[in-house]
């Protein structure tokens, strides 16, 4: 006879994965939504480089792939707080950022509306993915708890996409229309910014939490 307390977990477990995929699909339908909006302008953006992380990592199935896990929820998880702090910095520096960018005729509600959905959304979205999967991201991590897998799930993951984006992408300052401060120093600060939360994200809660608990 099944006792209450597995039932319990039981049915955690199912409502968790509903979450994941319920998540999936808002994440995968806003990424296309906002590409086909922008007639595919945003693709270039660092946002949706990272919505896109955030996708790959929402569909996964944990239980069964604990190796994509290790790959995939340190980047996604520090990548949300990352991006965050540095859109932060980027609106000081440009506070019309989003109404410059934005396409002719769109609505002032949309565009604060999307950015607050584009950037903050992720954090809430992997703060409830982990308290709803605790014990699975567990499961991932036991026994790789090794340096390399910490420099990984801490900053190097996310980073390694951000250092892509910004070979590809060219001039980020250029992106989002940056003239109260020199190129140089924006993206300087962007990697502090980043990096920083990255490493903050990690020692707070990522390896206390998940790796070393």
């Amino acid at each position: 006879m099944v006792n209450n307390d597995d039932k319990y977990a039981k049915s955690k477990a199912q409502n968790g994965l509903m979450v994941r995929q319920i998540t999936f699909y808002m994440l995968l339908f806003s990424y296309i939504a906002d590409v086909f909006a922008s007639k595919a302008e945003t693709m270039m953006h660092l946002t949706m480089w990272s919505w896109f992380l955030h996708t790959l990592y929402f569909q996964l199935h944990l239980p069964s792939h604990p190796g994509l896990v290790r790959l995939l929820h340190g980047p996604s998880f520090a990548g949300a707080h990352a991006l965050f702090g540095m859109y932060c910095w980027t609106l000081l520096v440009n506070p019309s950022m989003e109404f410059d960018l934005a396409p002719e005729g769109r609505a002032r509600w949309v565009t604060v509306l999307r950015a607050f959905w584009l950037h903050a959304a992720p954090v809430f979205m992997h703060r409830i993915d982990t308290m709803n999967q605790i014990e699975i991201l567990r499961n991932a991590y036991r026994g790789h708890d090794t340096v390399l897998l910490q420099l990984w799930a801490s900053v190097c993951g996310y980073f390694a996409m951000g250092l892509t984006w910004e070979q590809v992408n060219g001039d980020a300052s250029g992106t989002y229309n940056v003239t109260r401060v020199s190129p140089e120093v924006f993206v300087a600060v962007s990697k502090v910014v980043g990096v920083g939360a990255c490493i903050m994200c990690f020692f707070l809660f990522t390896r206390p939490s998940l790796i070393k608990c």
